[in-house]
């Protein structure tokens, strides 16, 4: 998967993730107003999704697949 940030015009910036055949699989409820804030909120949002991973119940913290 990867994020790309997508502009609907010079002042609309959004991310999406999207999959390895190219489907959408989350992308940002709001706007922002320049790539580099799309672009941080992308890493804010990756970040957030790696912690819960790390904190999901029943998954075994070594050798896990996260």
């Amino acid at each position: 998967m990867r994020f790309e940030i997508r502009a609907s015009n010079r002042s609309h910036w959004s991310w999406v993730l999207v999959n390895e055949t190219e489907e959408t699989v989350v992308e940002s409820r709001r706007g922002f107003p320049s790539q580099a804030q799309a672009t941080a909120a992308a890493m804010a949002f990756a970040q957030l999704v790696a912690r819960a991973g790390r904190n999901l119940a029943g998954v075994p913290r070594a050798g896990g697949f996260l």
